[in-house]
């Protein structure tokens, strides 16, 4: 019936490109994620509308994707962050076609806004993920951003420890080696795998930067879905390897997406939170068309 529904309204849809609902920004302590299936998304004059949105080289970028997949993956991802950013700027007339972006010198996207002379709002971050079956934006405000999703179900080609030992820190590697079960030890694999991509993301230089395994992701002991950063002593893996201080400066979540999905978070921690938790607002949209909010906090 929902699916019905929805296939009424984009055959009738006639595309207001301002009639994006407008939200309240994130306040210091939140992070607002949104999530579009693009398996959900099938109708052509909507995405046809979508591609309206984009500007010339994003249309090109689109083009240049191999596969009809592919296209309107990197379609949706595009036309995601659009209208996520532009749902915040409404009062200042933002329309998402005329969003404009730069990128720092690491290469991290970022909104242009010296375009925009009337806007007065504080600074917004975003960060986008993807994978072949979830486009994911995370948004804040005066703080940094960086998210990642990964298939729960995504299989390691190699042997978990042997891969972990790669890329991973001395800890992380005990640490999954104190798992028995292969498939739970999969698991905490790709959790962790998506809390330190989030972490390099948020930071915004890239991954020669931050080389995976030069910090460690460790359980906040007596927290829900609180994580530590400590930095490692050594550029590489090795039995003597230690572990040291554990940074505050930083913010973790981890939260599962439509069932299917890990999600991860990484804030920088302004001080303004106190040392409380993250506080996750998730919707789930389909630009223009539907918006369902999933999740005010459903942490890992």
């Amino acid at each position: 019936m929902r699916r019905s529904v929805i296939s009424q309204m984009q055959r009738s849809l006639s595309m207001d490109f301002t009639s994006l609902l407008p939200l309240q920004l994130p306040s210091r302590m939140e992070t607002h994620l949104w999530y579009i299936r693009p398996d959900e998304v099938k109708c052509a004059s909507l995405l046809k509308h979508y591609s309206q949105l984009l500007s010339p080289t994003e249309k090109d970028r689109v083009l240049q994707m191999r596969g009809d997949e592919l296209k309107k993956n990197a379609l949706l991802a595009r036309t995601l962050v659009r209208t996520t950013i532009a749902r915040y700027q409404t009062n200042n007339g933002v329309d998402p076609r005329s969003l404009m972006f730069k990128k720092n010198i690491y290469g991290k996207p970022e909104v242009d806004w010296k375009n925009y002379t009337n806007c007065n709002n504080p600074p917004l971050h975003f960060n986008i993920s993807h994978t072949d079956s979830l486009n994911a934006c995370g948004v804040t405000v005066h703080v940094r951003v960086g998210i990642d999703v990964e298939n729960k179900e995504r299989k390691i080609k190699h042997d978990v420890l042997a891969f972990a030992e790669r890329f991973y820190s001395a800890d992380e590697v005990k640490f999954l080696s104190t798992i028995p079960d292969p498939e739970v030890q999969r698991k905490e694999f790709i959790k962790l795998w998506t809390l330190k991509e989030a972490y390099v993301k948020a930071l915004g230089k890239g991954f020669s930067a931050a080389p995976f395994n030069t910090f460690t992701i460790q359980s906040k002991a007596g927290t829900e879905g609180g994580y530590n950063l400590c930095k490692t002593s050594k550029m590489t893996v090795s039995s003597l390897e230690k572990t040291e201080k554990c940074y505050g400066e930083w913010r973790f979540a981890l939260l599962e997406l439509a069932d299917s999905h890990y999600a991860a978070i990484c804030t920088e921690d302004d001080q303004a939170s106190g040392g409380a938790p993250m506080r996750v607002i998730v919707r789930k949209t389909i630009p223009f068309v539907e918006d369902e909010l999933i999740s005010k906090s459903k942490l890992l």
